[in-house]
This record gives structure tokens, sequence and C-alpha cells, in this order.
């Protein structure tokens, strides 16, 4: 069994242990409708939920009950106070999002009203259980780590997961040795399948194998070689992969208890998209391209409300400041307004009123403590703009959207994050005609509209949506996930979040 320090003891006064709702009588009255034991058994296996069975019902608990049973008045006081515990970690996290980074565009949800905990427990029977599935998320990223935790936790201790010996030689397609049954174990584990499990590296293995480097965002070769990151990803330990999928059901427990019918989900960890229409039965998923770890890409909610064809890109601040003005220093004096008429770049003052000659600008007085700079660049529409052809505007003040590229090649590469925290699409014009079904922008009219090789624009066509139209999008860092073909996926966590939040979360591992 996977332990993990407890947050209070039993004789600990409630003034100590109990900081929130957990201590508040409205609150431990509804609670006390459940039973003792329907609650023990509850939290003996609340790992499901990603939340650690010793911070709710310590061994001082459990000697409590196994002396006295469930007629012990202040044990079962004390467990009203931890179960309403539970149910607030549950529901609205016990990591402050805040804490974790400036990447984390969330706060912290408020837990359920008196009100409404009554009306899920007289739902649920006065069931403990039941109550938990009532509070927990129901989003499907979280269901789908939550799946993946199902089969791994009890593999940590039932013998299913133990280390493998690596092989002092490489392992590729052919090779015969005997730790390859070790290695085929594991990824049955995971979900991967197997025709035979003897010691021969075959087909089924490597195809596991591109699988796992591509996850790992390097070229597939098939080869494990010693010491390699391969073999690096086969070390990482049971315990740590269930702390890792825990992490990420925490991250979770921020967004929506539940997603609606339609909505975007960005896994920027995985960098891919997918989308889900329920009452069209309609879904879509493909690859993108997102923030590399120092511009991250946030974790947020929102939605599109605009799609843009043709658009024009303003380099954001930090774009302009990091990018653009080191490589025009590089420049001879004489190259500037070539590069800028290149790129189809324009300078602008900052209310956009007024069009500067670039080469009348001392960019080499422009550096990285300069306060403010008044100028802007904007490249013009056409096929080669940095946001492609096509742009998903997004309600939020951080300059993060959708769109599409003129890089598209890059889509081929297994390490996309890359961008500067923009949401890069592989498909964006799938998405667009989507988004306008039922309008006059048909697919027909959408390609026919967007630039041609060759082709400067000197505006953009913007094209509202109306409220119904508009797109829910959930950005989320999720390093671990069950697919819908069953298997178990791990990728780095280049951000460092999980151990962000491993460091204040009430219930580790």
């Amino acid at each position: 069994m996977i332990s993990g320090p407890v947050r209070a003891q039993y004789n600990q006064s409630e003034a100590e242990r109990f900081l929130t709702v957990s201590g508040q009588p409205d609150y431990i009255a509804i609670i006390d409708q459940l039973s003792l034991d329907d609650m023990r058994n509850t939290l003996l296996g609340i790992w499901v939920q990603g939340l650690n069975p010793r911070a709710y019902w310590t061994d001082d608990m459990e000697w409590a009950y196994q002396r006295n049973g469930s007629a012990d008045k202040n044990l079962k006081a004390r467990t009203n106070q931890e179960f309403l515990q539970m149910l607030q970690d549950l529901y609205s996290g016990s990591v402050d999002p805040q804490l974790v980074g400036f990447d984390i565009k969330f706060v912290q949800k408020n837990f359920l009203t008196t009100k409404q905990l009554q009306a899920l427990l007289l739902a649920a029977g006065n069931s403990a259980g039941a109550i938990v599935e009532a509070v927990a998320p129901q989003n499907p990223p979280y269901l789908s780590v939550k799946e993946a935790l199902k089969r791994i936790y009890p593999a940590c201790s039932n013998g299913q997961w133990t280390p493998i010996k690596p092989s002092k030689k490489s392992l590729k397609l052919n090779v015969k040795d005997n730790v390859i049954i070790d290695i085929k174990k594991r990824l049955a584990l995971l979900g991967y399948r197997f025709t035979n499990y003897d010691n021969l590296y075959d087909s089924d293995l490597l195809a596991a194998i591109n699988d796992i480097q591509w996850n790992l965002r390097v070229k597939p070769d098939g080869v494990i070689s010693p010491g390699g990151r391969t073999w690096t990803w086969f070390n990482v330990s049971c315990v740590d992969r269930v702390r890792q999928m825990q992490a990420d059901m925490e991250k979770m427990r921020w967004f929506p208890q539940r997603f609606e019918d339609r909505y975007i989900f960005v896994n920027l960890a995985m960098t891919y998209f997918g989308m889900l229409d329920r009452k069209q039965n309609m879904s879509m998923a493909f690859r993108t391209i997102n923030g590399r770890p120092e511009r991250k890409s946030p974790t947020m909610r929102d939605e599109i409300v605009t799609v843009i064809l043709n658009p024009s890109w303003v380099v954001p601040p930090t774009v302009f400041m990091q990018d653009k003005v080191e490589e025009i220093k590089n420049l001879p004096y004489w190259e500037i307004n070539n590069y800028f008429n290149s790129h189809n770049y324009e300078v602008w003052n900052k209310n956009f009123t007024k069009r500067i000659d670039p080469s009348t600008i001392d960019w080499w007085g422009i550096s990285q403590g300069t306060v403010a700079v008044d100028i802007y660049i904007r490249q013009k529409p056409h096929l080669g703009n940095a946001l492609g052809v096509v742009k998903f505007e997004l309600t939020n003040s951080f300059s993060i959207y959708l769109h599409d590229t003129n890089q598209r090649e890059l889509f081929a590469e297994p390490q996309r994050q890359i961008s500067s925290g923009c949401i890069r699409l592989e498909k964006p014009f799938d998405l667009a005609e989507y988004l306008l079904q039922g309008t006059q922008w048909t697919r027909q009219v959408i390609e026919a509209t967007v630039a041609k090789p060759g082709e400067v624009l000197n505006k953009s066509t913007e094209i509202s949506l109306k409220k119904e139209q508009r797109m829910p999008v959930y950005l989320a860092y999720l390093t671990s996930q069950m697919s819908s073909d069953g298997v178990i996926r791990f990728v780095i966590d280049s951000y460092d979040q999980n151990s962000d939040i491993r460091r204040y979360l009430a219930s580790p591992f």
C-alpha cells in the first residue's frame, strides 16, 4: 500500500486541525447522517479519486475503530470532520491554483453550500460512496486519469509492477533478451497489446516503444539503449506514476465539475487538440503546437467568440523584446527595410494611427530594461503570416488564442512545445468549418477567401459567433491519461507543474 504523511492525529483539537468548512456545525450536522462504518469504508477506498486514504483515516482512527467499533462517539465526531474535509478537497482541490504558477489562470472553487450538500446527500440515499461520486469531478479528462489510476494503484502493491533490471545491450527489433519478457509485462499493464510474451523484440514491442518515444518527444527509432531516455522512462517507479496521476487529477478539480455538451480540450503536455459535440455525435482530434517551458501556454477556460480569416499579426511584447528586436539588432543598418518588406512587417505607433519607417527607429536603443515601447510590429495578412490564414479569437486578456501557422511541417515533429504561448492547430480549417456551419461560410467559401501563395492582403475578415455558436475551450497540462485505445500514456512534465502541486497537496501519496 502506498503511504504518505497524514494531516492530523486522532488526539489533536478541532481548532488545530480544521480551519475550513469541516469545522462548521451546519456542515457537520449534514455529514452526521452518514454511518461511521460507511464513512470508514469509503475513506479507505478514496485513493480511486486521487486522494490518500491515510490523510483522512489515520492509524489512530483505525485503532479506535477496532477497539470500540461504531459505538465510539468521539471517533464518529472526528470521522464526520475528516469526511467533510475530504469532500472539500475532492470538490475544490486542496491546492490553491494561484500558488502553483503564473500560468494557472484559475482561482480555487468555493465548496458547496449546506443546502447543496444536503440535497446531494438526500439524492445519494445517505450513502457515503454515492455522495463522493456526486461531489467528485465528472469532466472527461479527470475521468480518464481516474481510470488509469484504478489500474496502476493496485499494481504498486500486488506485484504487477516490479522494477525492471536494464539490459547492458541495445534492444531493437529481432533481438532476444530475457528482460524483454519483463518489458512486455509492464507495457501490457499499461494497455499495450502483445501476441507473444517471450524474450523476442517483435513488431508489437516495436510499435509500443515507438509510441513511448514519440511521447518522450524524440524521433522514434525503436531502440532501447543502455542509459537512454527510454530506459529512464521504464525506471520511473509505480509510486511516482501514481503521484503523477494524483497531480493531474488535482489540476482537473480547478475546472468545472462537468463540461458542456460541446467543448474543446487541449492537452498542453501532450500537444493534442480534442473537440466533442455530444448533440451532433461529432468529434475531432489532431496535433497542436503550444508554449515552450519558458513561455508556457496557460491553464485556463475560455471560449471562441470570433473566427478571423486572413488575420494580421501584432507581435506580442515578449516576442517583440526578446526575439524581433534582437533579430533586427543583428542586421546591418541598410538591411532593416529589406527585413521588414520580406516578412511583410509594418511598424505602427501605439494607437495604430500612423505607420513609421523602420529605418528611422533606434533599434539599438531598445533593451530588455526599456520601460515602455510606443511602437508595434504588425505583419500583414498573407499565407506566410505567423498566424497562418485562420485565427480563433478568445476573450482573455493574456493575448492567448488558437490559430493556423505558416510552419505546418512542424506538426510532424514529436517535440511541439515550441510556441510563445498561443496554440497552433494542425487542422484549423476543420474547426472553422464546424464553428461556422449553418452560415454562408461553408468550407468552399472559407478556402476561397483565404490568401493564396504570393498574395498579400490589406485587411482581415472577422466573423463574430452568435452566443449559441461560441465554443468553450479548456487548456490543461496533463502528463498522464488513458486514451480511447485503453493505453495509459505518460509524458515529461516540462512545465514542472506536478512538483509544484505536490508541494501543497493536503493528501500526497
